[in-house]
């Protein structure tokens, strides 16, 4: 196949570089580097000498073409078989089985995980599929150092905590949720390829990251390999979802691939009267002009129409029963002739590379959303009087406070790189510098006010509710503006990354004075390669976050915060199919966000917050029939300066563990038979104020699938044994119920 060296936008000045440089590999392994070859700048000379993929090659060519794809498509899919992929990884595609080796999360470029020193998990979609997960905070529950469900089953969105702070959730490299607000864009699981996890600041490369660090969320995107599936769900709370993913060529020389993920669910929740209703079209379209250029265009549609699942229960019958018992698991705190929350998305992005040559590739990523949101709710007011909320000598009713809040969100992001590769002596390095923008505007109206009707929480009786009157917040415009620069070196078994950013950022809501921020942050990291497949390394890394949105902080607009944060750990591939990933760290972060006393919707900014802790993770095939994930986090999160100075940070447990393992009974003659199970144990937390302390849980999960042919049965149950759990309680009142135990089957065709 002829390849590109080099395309007529960089005429000239190509050959001069050239005359400079010389060519660093694609991605240096854990061996010594060798002597790297000159950049070679080939200019076609004719038009016809373009790579353009089979189009115009000869008959013979193409026949041989199709043999040759076809053999690799029979062992590819010998090998997925097997949980194998014959075709190399890269950092956005698809990964058979639960271990990664690359991404891009963690440095904007193709690198191994082993070469990038900061701590990253990468779940895949198989490990999503096999967990049967829901939601994106759900495939989280076996990754170290997350809370996945701190604030239970939450029909409003995602909201993990990493490290014991609120991380900021990208789509494919730029920001898709600002973090702390309602009626956000929320990706439906099947719709992704990976779940990345960058723990840790992550200003110097995406601007707006907090110390805990983000999610990086990369769509499916089209492939080559032609695809389909179709699949049916039905479970707990009379769930019924259909599911349809397909991709493949649109022409036969590869040059056009498209995809469609679609999914269909109309479902009731654990809450009563809180539905769980989602439409997702996701088009995408993939062109490849030449070998060397890829441009993708993915697009959107999503509707979800659901209410308020979270109901901000009382600590006396939550945490501990009072004289009426338990609160069931299943109220409804609400009115379901008020209640709602529907969040409507359109959304369009564009992924393009161009790779010049072995020395020069650029990348631009954009996308536009457009969000429109409705939540009317209705929430018991625990936050009055925090111990005893009751307005009865019984102990059973309550005020409740009315919120209605509509908001229509427009967000531009945009992203654009260039990677240079070359040497200098003897150390190879792979350059980046790059310019990112995001852009926030909002409309929005809201209203407040008290329902007259006491509400009993035992045996509740909904009466309709009289609507707050609305009125128009200001409109809110928002951008971030960041330059940055990073360098991937090595010398020998040495690996080093350092990188620095400047960002400039505006604030304006309608009739206040617009303000302007600007910040620089940056981050360096060592590496050193032992023989024996064990790479320790330690880091220091800065972190910048300004709150996007309003309706986030009492005062109105939030200040930014700022951390930083030093890492010592290591990455072990002790043999091929397994990762042992270990981490120490220290981290410090100002401006944190609180829970406002007065309204526990808002938030307020106090003090300085320090969390050390330590994390331990393994992914492994142990056999080619078991496949183990384990994870532990020891995390010491203290109150350093401001209110509650001393005590330690709310919702966040002291330890946590978990086990996933997955058995196939080939060797006892069921080929087509896998179990698999997990347990998840989460350790105490705290109130935020050392009074009140949630205790810990071990909850199981399991799963039994049959495959036969093109067709795929699946059986998951999580918490099977129903324990009652609590996951969170905080000083200002309320606790948080836990997932009970769901069952959820799932039958799927492949062709």
């Amino acid at each position: 196949m002829t390849t590109t060296r080099a395309t007529r936008p960089l005429g000239a000045v190509l050959p001069m570089l050239a005359t400079m440089m010389t060519v660093a590999p694609a991605d240096a392994q854990s061996s010594p580097p060798q002597e790297l070859p000159p950049v070679v700048v080939e200019q076609p000379s004719r038009p016809s000498s373009r790579a353009r993929p089979a189009r115009k090659r000869q008959a013979a060519a193409t026949s041989a073409t199709r043999r040759t794809v076809q053999r690799a498509s029979t062992t590819s899919d010998a090998a997925a078989a097997n949980g194998r992929s014959t075709r190399a990884e890269t950092a956005t595609g698809p990964v058979h089985g639960y271990l990664a080796n690359q991404s891009g999360t963690g440095t904007k470029t193709d690198t191994p995980l082993r070469e990038t020193p900061q701590s990253i998990t990468v779940v895949t979609a198989d490990r999503v599929a096999d967990q049967a997960a829901s939601t994106v905070q759900e495939t989280l529950r076996y990754v170290p150092g997350v809370f996945a469900d701190a604030y239970g089953p939450d029909s409003r969105g995602d909201y993990p905590r990493i490290r014991g702070q609120d991380p900021n959730i990208y789509l494919d490299g730029t920001r898709v949720v600002n973090t702390f607000q309602f009626n956000e864009w929320r990706p439906d699981p099947y719709t992704l390829e990976r779940i990345e996890v960058l723990r840790g600041p992550s200003s110097v490369l995406y601007g707006d990251t907090s110390t805990a660090g983000l999610l990086n969320l990369i769509s499916k995107r089209p492939q080559a390999e032609s695809s389909n599936e179709i699949g049916v769900q039905y479970g707990s709370f009379n769930r019924k979802q259909m599911q349809v993913d397909s991709t493949g060529k649109l022409t036969k020389d590869g040059e056009w691939l498209y995809r469609f993920v679609g999914v269909f669910r109309d479902s009731n929740s654990q809450t009563d009267y809180v539905p769980d209703d989602r439409i997702v079209l996701a088009p995408s379209l993939t062109w490849r002009p030449t070998n060397n250029t890829s441009w993708t265009v993915l697009v959107t549609y999503q509707k979800d129409k659901t209410g308020s699942s979270t109901a901000f229960l009382p600590h006396e019958g939550t945490l501990y029963p009072g004289p009426n018992g338990f609160i069931p698991l299943q109220r409804f705190t609400s009115d379901p002739s008020w209640d709602r929350y529907q969040t409507e998305t359109a959304a369009v992005s564009s992924l393009f590379e161009h790779r010049f040559n072995d020395a020069l590739t650029i990348r631009q990523s954009m996308r536009y959303a457009h969000v429109e949101g409705i939540y009317h709710g209705m929430y018991p007011d625990v936050y009055s009087n925090p111990q005893d909320p009751f307005l009865d000598p019984a102990r059973r009713t309550v005020a409740r406070y009315i919120w209605a809040r509509d908001t229509v969100k427009d967000s531009f992001t945009s992203d654009s790189n260039a990677e240079l590769k070359f040497v200098s002596g003897p150390v190879q390095h792979k350059a980046l510098f790059g310019v990112d923008y995001r852009g926030l505007g909002e409309r929005a109206s809201s209203g407040s006010g008290y329902d007259a009707t006491p509400f009993d929480l035992y045996a509740p009786v909904y009466t309709g509710v009289t609507p707050p009157t609305m009125a128009a917040e200001p409109d809110l415009r928002q951008s971030q503006l960041g330059l940055y620069a990073q360098d991937q070196m090595r010398l020998g078994r040495w690996l080093a990354v350092v990188g620095i950013r400047h960002d400039y950022v505006t604030n304006n809501i309608q009739g206040s004075p617009t303000e302007n921020l600007q910040a620089t942050t940056g981050r360096a990291g060592l590496m050193y390669e032992l023989p024996f497949g064990l790479t320790p390394y330690v880091t220091y890394a800065q972190s910048f976050n300004p709150i996007f949105g309003s309706g986030v902080c009492a005062s109105g607009v939030c200040a930014p915060q700022r951390g930083e944060m030093v890492e010592l750990g290591f990455k072990y591939n002790l043999m091929p199919g397994t990762a042992i990933n270990g981490a120490i760290f220290d981290t410090i972060e100002r401006n944190r966000l609180a829970t406002d006393p007065d309204n526990p919707l808002l938030s307020v900014q106090t003090g300085k917050v320090r969390i050390r802790g330590a994390e331990l993770e393994v992914i492994t095939r142990v056999t080619p029939e078991l496949d183990l994930i384990g994870a532990y986090s020891y995390l010491d999160a203290r109150v350093e300066s401001g209110d509650n100075a001393g005590k330690h940070v709310e919702t966040v447990p002291e330890h946590q563990a978990s086990l996933w393992a997955k058995y196939r009974l080939t060797l006892l003659g069921l080929p087509g038979v896998t179990v698999g199970g997990g347990v998840r144990y989460i350790g105490q937390s705290w109130d935020g104020t050392d009074t009140i302390r949630t205790p810990d849980y071990t909850l199981f999960d399991a799963m039994i699938r049959y495959e036969n042919g093109p067709w795929r049965f699946q059986v998951n149950a999580t918490n099977l044994a129903d324990k009652r759990h609590v996951t969170t309680c905080l000083a200002r009142g309320d606790c948080f119920y836990g997932m009970g135990r769901t069952v959820l089957s799932s039958l799927t065709y492949r062709f």
